[in-house]
């Protein structure tokens, strides 16, 4: 097994180099607590565009990532994957509509509250 090369630093250099605003695959489903399956399904959707690293590992840039963290905050409100797609859009997020969604969900989440709160005060 041959050792990587050690730099001037004496730390290992990479095998090889993704341009400094990509990153794998497996290291962004790591940073945004999603599994590979997840990316990969949205990338099958056209919510996402990957590169291709070496050995056709999948990569994703800044703004890939900075959508796909989107997609993972507003699953995490509450939203389907459909709405989400309709609510982002091709180029990005539709903000007047995001809006009225989000708060149209906070408003459900306090009409549930408060019936909650109701049904514990007569327990």
């Amino acid at each position: 097994m041959q050792a990587a090369a050690l730099s001037k630093n004496n730390t290992a250099a990479p095998r090889f180099s993704l341009r400094s605003s990509e990153l794998p695959i497996g290291v962004v489903a790591e940073q945004l607590g999603l599994t590979l399956r997840a990316i990969r399904h949205y990338e099958e959707m056209g919510l996402i565009a990957c590169g291709r690293g070496p050995k056709n590992v999948r990569t994703l840039g800044q703004s890939a990532r900075a959508r796909l963290a989107a997609i993972a905050d507003l699953k995490s409100l509450g939203l389907p994957i459909s709405e989400i797609v309709d609510l982002l859009g091709e180029d990005g997020a539709c903000p007047d509509r995001l809006k009225t969604r989000l708060r149209a969900q906070l408003e459900a989440l306090d009409a549930r509250r408060t019936a909650i709160a109701g049904y514990l005060s007569g327990l």
